[in-house]
C-alpha cells in the first residue's frame, strides 16, 4: 500500500505525542517482539482517525490488515472483524488464506487458522493488525484476539485495537476480557483524551480553511469539550468569518450529529432513518425493496449518494454495502424517532424479512434472529417469541451455543411477557441449561439450575430435585463461588432416597463421598463404595462414571493405588460413552493423580492426552482450558517453562470459565515471580482472587503457596509466613496445605531471622518459632503415594525444609545441607528448587564463617547455568553478586579449551595470557600459582598489569572481556 508521510485531516490535529506513542510502538512489535496495542477513549475522540495514519507512516514494508466491528443488536458475524481483515489482504504464493464457517457460523479451528496464517504472513513481511471498534466485537473475535495475544513474542505483529469508553456496562462479557488482557504481557494501553483549547482552535482553522475567531473557538470549546468529532460536526456549514455559533447550540452529540444530517433532502433523511433502524450494512437493492414496502417512494442509491456526498453514509470498497460515515449517526438516528415510527419501521423490516423467507430464501441463523430482533423492537412480542425460538433451533457450531443463550434468554423474558404456561417456562429453562452445558457457560448453566430448582417442587418431584442440587454444587464450585459442599450434597441424598434403585441416588452418594473424602472425613470411604453398588444396580453409565472417579479419590485415602487406577480408567470411559464432561473431567484428573507425581512428565502428558480426547468429542474449552493448566503447572513444577508457556496460551487462548482461569492465572503467577516478574505475578494473582470468591479454601489450587512466594519476592517474609501458617493449627491442617507450604513457612522464618541478624536485632523469638514449626511439622506434608518419583521428591524437599531450618540457626553444617538439598532435588526433577539451593548453597559455603571457595565456585557456576535455563533472574541476580562480592569468575572457560592462550587479548605477554586463562576458568591466585609453580604474588602483579592493559576494574571485567573476544567469531573473507 501507498504510504504518505505528511499528515491529513482535521481530527489529527495537536496529537503528535500520541501518534508517536503509537508509531514506536508499532515499530517494536515489528521488529522487537509482538505487542498489542488497545487506543481507547470517548466516542468521536479520534481513536480510528489516529490509528489510521499511524498505519500510514509505518514502515512501508508492513501488511496493513484492517477489520471493523459492527453494532449488530441481537444478532453477531462470528470472526466479522477478521474476517475483514483477511479477505482484504493481498494473495501471498503459497499461503492460503484461512477458511471460515459457511452462514456466519465459525469453524471450530478458525482461531487457530487465523493464527496460523498470521505467523505464515509474517515470515514474509510485518504485519499491523487493526481492529476498529472493539466494543461491538462479538465473542467469537474476542476469543480470536485472545489467542492471538498470547501468540509467540518472536514474529513481527501488531494488533491496534480502538476501544469506546463506556460502550457496555458491567457483566459485558468485554469487561472480563479487557480485565484479563490487561495482565497480559506485551499489552500497552493508550487513553485518548479530548483536544485542549489551543488544539480545538487549529482544528477548526483547518476545517474553516482560515483561522477562527477567538470567540468561535470560546463557543465550539465550552460545548465540545474537545471532542474532535464534535468539533467538526458543530461547525460544519459555518461561514469563515462565523464569531459565534447560531443561537440555536448543538447541546450535545445526538444535536451535532443531526446538524448535518438535516442538510439531507427528506427523502434522504427518511431512508438514513430507515437504515440506522436495519441495524446493519444493507445493500441499495434491499433498501429499494424496503422503500416500497413503506409510506414513501424514492431511489434509494440515488439518495445514498447524496448521504455519502454529505458525509453520512459510505460504500464499502468492493461497492456493495451501505453503511454511516460513523456509528454514532446510525445510534443517533435510532434514537430520535419517537416510539411510534421506531415501531413502524422495525415492523417493515420484519415484514421484509418475512416476505423472504416465504419466497424461499435461505432461513441462515443471521437472519432468523434479526427477523426476531425486529418483532421484538416493533412490539410483535408473540411474533419475537416465535421467532426467537426458532432462531434458537437454528444456532450451531462452536459460536451458535453462545447466541443460542442470547436468545434463549430473551424468550425467557417474552414468556413472562406473554404469561405462558408454567410448563413451557420449565422447558426453556432445561433449553438453556442444555445450551449453557454445550458451551461451556457455567454462570448461565448455574442461573438455569438455581431457577429450575426454585421452580420443581422437591416433595413431588425428590429425584429431579437432587439430581439439579448436585449439579448446583458442581457449578458452585466450578465458578469460584463455593467448595464442594457437604450439606448440599447430603440434602441430595435426602431426597434421592425417596428411590435407592434411581441413579439420581447413586450420582448424589457419590458427589457426597468426593465432598467427603476432600476433608478426609471418614464416611467417605463408605458412601463411594456404597455409590458404586447402587450406579451399578441402576445400571446407568452416568452414574457409574461419578462412582468410578469417587472410588479412584477414595483409594488415594486408603492406599490402594492399583484399584484407583483401575476404577478412574473405568470412569474415563463410560464418560465418553455418555458425554458428561465433567465427570470425565475429573475420572481423566484422578487417572493421572494416582499415576505420577504432579511434578512429572507423566502427569503433564496425562493432561495433554486427557485435553486431547475432550477436543476430539467436541468439550467444551472450559475443561480442555482447566487441563491445560494443570499441565503448565505440572511443566513449570519441572523447570520447563517454556512447555508452561505453551500450556497457559492454551488455557487462556479463549474463556477458560472460572475453575480454569483461576488455576491459570495461579501458575501464571508462580512462573512470573520465579522469573523476576513481580507486577506481573501480583496482577494474575489478583486476578485469580478476584474470581475465587474462597480462594484459600479451594483446596485443588495452591493460592496459599503462590501467595506467600509473592509476598517473599516482594520482600515481605512476615505476610508470607502469615499466608502459609493460616491453617497451622487448625483441627485439619492438611486439608489447606501442600508438600511445599512446610518448607515456604521456613523459608519466610529464615529470612526474618536473617534481616534481624543483618540489622542487629534479637532473633530469641523467630527461633523459637522455627521450634513451634519443627514441633507442629517434623516433616513435610505429604500424601501416600507409591511411586519412585514422588518419594525423591518428598525427600529433597524434606531436604530443602531441613537446610532452611540450619540457615535459620546459622548451622556450620548449612553449607553441606544445601548442596545436599540441591543434588537431591536435581534428582527428583525439581529443577527451581534446585536454583534456589544452589543460591543459598553459594551463600553457606562463602558468607560466613568457613569460607570454602573451592566448592561454593562449582555450586556457583552450576546455579548460574540453571537460572539462565529456568530464565530465574532474582537467583540469577543474587548469584552474579555473590560472584562480585567473593571476585569468582561467573564464566567458564569453553568446552575443550585449555587454561593456557583461551585468548589473544592485545599487548599481553606470553605468561599474562597464560594466567589469564585461569583466571576466566574462576581459579584463586593459590590455585593459579600452585598450577603454574609460581608465587601468588607474581600471579597478582600480572593480573595487576592486565587490568592496566585492558583499562577494566576488576577480574570480573578482565574474565567478561576475554570471554567476549574468545566468543567473537572469527571475520569472514570479505568483512573487516
Amino acid at each position: 500500500m501507498a504510504h504518505d508521510r505528511e499528515w491529513s485531516g482535521p481530527d489529527l490535529v495537536g496529537r503528535t505525542m500520541e501518534l508517536g506513542q503509537i508509531g514506536d510502538t508499532m515499530q517494536s512489535g515489528l521488529i522487537h517482539t509482538a505487542v498489542t496495542l488497545v487506543v481507547s477513549g470517548d466516542a468521536g475522540v479520534g481513536k480510528t482517525a489516529l490509528v489510521n495514519q499511524a498505519c500510514v507512516n509505518v514502515d512501508s514494508t508492513a501488511l496493513i490488515l484492517t477489520g471493523g466491528c459492527l453494532p449488530l443488536a441481537s444478532v453477531s458475524f462470528p470472526f466479522l472483524p477478521l474476517r475483514t481483515a483477511v479477505n482484504g489482504a493481498p494473495p501471498l504464493e503459497g499461503i492460503p488464506k484461512p477458511v471460515f464457517g459457511t452462514s456466519g457460523q465459525a469453524s471450530d479451528d478458525s482461531m487457530v487458522a487465523i493464527d496460523n496464517w498470521l505467523t505464515e504472513i509474517s515470515r514474509a513481511r510485518p504485519v499491523v493488525l487493526v481492529i476498529d471498534d472493539l466494543h461491538w466485537a462479538d465473542s467469537s473475535t474476542l476469543d480470536a484476539l485472545m489467542y492471538l495475544i498470547a501468540g509467540p513474542g518472536d514474529r513481527p505483529l501488531c494488533i491496534l485495537a480502538t476501544l469506546r469508553n463506556g460502550e457496555v456496562g458491567e457483566g459485558h462479557p468485554l469487561q472480563r476480557w479487557l480485565a484479563d488482557i490487561r495482565r497480559m504481557p506485551r499489552v500497552f494501553w493508550l487513553e485518548l483524551g479530548p483536544l485542549d483549547y489551543r488544539a480545538t482552535g487549529a482544528q477548526l482553522a483547518q476545517v474553516l480553511g482560515t483561522e477562527p475567531h477567538q470567540s468561535l473557538i470560546g463557543d465550539v470549546f465550552s460545548h465540545t469539550a474537545g471532542n474532535p468529532y464534535l468539533n467538526r460536526l458543530i461547525v460544519s456549514g459555518l461561514r469563515a468569518d462565523t464569531r459565534h455559533l447560531p443561537a440555536r447550540l448543538p447541546a450535545d452529540l445526538r444535536t451535532a450529529v443531526l446538524r448535518s444530517w438535516h442538510s439531507l433532502t427528506a427523502e434522504a433523511r427518511e431512508l438514513t432513518e430507515l437504515m440506522a433502524v436495519g441495524g446493519r450494512p444493507l445493500r441499495a437493492a434491499a433498501l429499494d425493496e424496503l422503500v416500497q414496502q413503506s409510506a414513501f417512494r424514492c431511489d434509494a442509491l440515488a439518495i445514498l449518494r447524496e448521504a455519502a456526498a454529505a458525509g453520512i453514509a459510505e460504500c464499502d470498497a468492493d461497492g456493495a454495502l451501505w453503511w454511516f460515515h460513523h456509528p454514532l449517526i446510525a445510534e443517533v438516528l435510532e434514537q430520535r424517532l419517537d416510539e411510534q415510527k421506531r415501531r413502524r419501521w422495525h415492523a417493515v423490516f420484519a415484514a421484509h424479512e418475512e416476505r423472504r423467507l416465504g419466497e424461499g430464501a435461505t432461513a441462515h441463523f443471521e437472519s432468523l434472529a434479526a427477523l426476531a430482533h425486529h418483532h421484538d423492537a416493533a412490539g410483535n412480542f408473540a411474533e419475537a417469541y416465535r421467532w426467537t425460538l426458532r432462531a434458537a433451533t437454528a444456532t450451531n457450531g462452536a459460536s451458535g451455543t453462545g447466541e443460542m443463550l442470547l436468545l434463549l434468554r430473551r424468550a425467557l423474558e417474552l414468556h413472562d411477557i406473554l404469561g405462558y404456561e408454567t410448563e413451557e417456562r420449565e422447558g426453556l429453562l432445561n433449553r438453556m441449561r442444555a445450551a449453557a452445558a454445550d458451551a461451556g457457560a457455567m454462570e448461565d448453566e448455574l442461573e438455569a439450575v438455581e431457577a429450575l430448582i426454585s421452580e420443581i417442587n422437591a416433595v413431588d418431584r425428590p429425584l429431579e430435585a437432587s439430581e439439579l442440587m448436585v449439579r448446583e454444587a458442581q457449578l458452585r464450585f466450578s465458578t469460584g463461588r463455593e467448595f464442594l459442599s457437604i450439606s448440599r450434597m447430603r440434602r441430595a441424598v435426602q431426597l434421592a432416597s425417596a428411590n435407592r434403585q434411581s441413579w439420581q441416588y447413586a450420582l448424589a452418594l457419590s458427589e457426597l463421598a468426593v465432598a467427603e473424602l476432600w476433608v478426609e472425613k471418614p464416611d467417605g470411604q463408605v458412601h463411594a463404595s456404597e455409590a458404586l453398588r447402587a450406579a451399578r444396580r441402576a445400571g446407568n453409565p452416568r452414574a457409574l462414571t461419578y462412582a468410578c472417579y469417587a472410588n479412584a479419590m477414595a483409594s488415594l485415602n486408603s492406599g490402594n493405588l492399583t484399584r484407583g487406577r483401575e476404577a478412574a480408567a473405568l470412569g474415563v470411559e463410560a464418560a465418553k460413552r455418555t458425554r458428561d464432561f465433567w465427570a470425565l473431567f475429573g475420572a481423566i484428573m484422578w487417572q493421572a493423580n494416582l499415576t505420577e507425581s504432579f511434578a512429572s512428565q507423566t502427569y503433564a502428558d496425562f493432561m495433554r492426552a486427557g485435553r486431547g480426547i475432550m477436543a476430539s468429542m467436541g468439550s467444551p474449552h472450559v475443561y480442555i482450558a482447566t487441563l491445560a493448566g494443570f499441565e503448565a503447572g505440572s511443566y513449570l513444577a519441572i523447570g520447563r517453562w517454556k512447555d508452561c508457556a505453551v500450556a497457559l496460551r492454551v488455557a487462556l487462548g479463549s474463556d477458560p470459565g472460572a475453575m480454569g482461569d483461576v488455576l491459570a492465572r495461579l501458575t501464571a503467577a508462580q512462573l512470573a515471580v520465579r522469573q523476576g516478574k513481580q507486577s506481573e505475578a501480583e496482577a494474575h494473582l489478583a486476578r485469580a482472587e478476584e474470581i475465587s470468591a474462597q480462594a484459600s479454601k479451594f483446596m485443588n489450587n495452591k493460592f496459599d503457596d503462590i501467595r506467600a512466594e509473592v509476598y517473599l519476592a516482594a520482600g515481605n517474609p512476615e505476610a508470607a509466613y502469615t499466608t502459609i501458617m493460616r491453617y497451622a493449627k487448625a483441627e485439619l491442617p492438611a486439608e489447606y496445605m501442600t508438600e511445599a507450604s512446610v518448607p515456604l513457612a521456613a523459608r519466610s522464618l529464615a529470612d526474618r531471622i536473617q534481616r534481624a541478624r543483618d540489622e542487629g536485632n534479637p532473633t530469641a523469638d523467630l527461633l523459637a518459632l522455627i521450634d513451634d514449626l519443627l514441633e507442629l511439622f517434623p516433616r513435610v506434608l505429604q500424601d501416600e503415594f507409591d511411586t519412585e518419583l514422588f518419594k525423591t521428591q518428598m525427600q529433597a524437599l524434606n531436604g530443602l525444609f531441613r537446610a532452611e531450618v540450619g540457615r535459620a540457626r546459622s548451622s556450620s553444617e548449612n553449607g553441606r545441607q544445601w548442596v545436599a538439598a540441591a543434588d537431591e532435588c536435581r534428582d527428583a526433577t525439581l529443577r527451581w528448587e534446585e536454583a534456589y539451593c544452589c543460591w543459598r548453597a553459594v551463600e553457606a559455603l562463602l558468607l560466613h564463617a568457613n569460607t570454602q571457595r573451592g566448592p561454593a565456585t562449582e555450586i556457583l557456576h552450576r546455579g548460574l547455568e540453571l537460572a539462565e535455563e529456568l530464565q530465574a533472574r532474582p537467583i540469577q541476580a543474587s548469584l552474579k553478586q555473590i560472584a562480585a562480592q567473593a571476585r569468582i569468575a561467573i564464566l567458564r572457560p569453553a568446552p575443550g579449551a585449555t587454561a593456557a592462550g583461551v585468548v589473544e587479548l592485545p599487548g599481553l605477554t606470553e605468561r599474562e595470557r597464560e594466567i589469564l586463562g585461569h583466571v576466566v576458568s574462576g581459579l584463586t591466585y593459590a590455585e593459579i600459582a600452585r598450577n603454574l609453580v609460581i608465587s601468588e604474588k607474581t600471579v597478582s602483579t600480572h593480573v595487576s598489569n592486565m587490568l592496566r592493559k585492558t583499562a577494566t576494574a576488576n577480574r570480573l571485567d578482565l574474565s567478561r572481556l576475554a570471554s567476549r573476544q574468545r566468543d567473537e567469531p572469527t571475520a569472514r573473507p570479505g568483512q573487516p
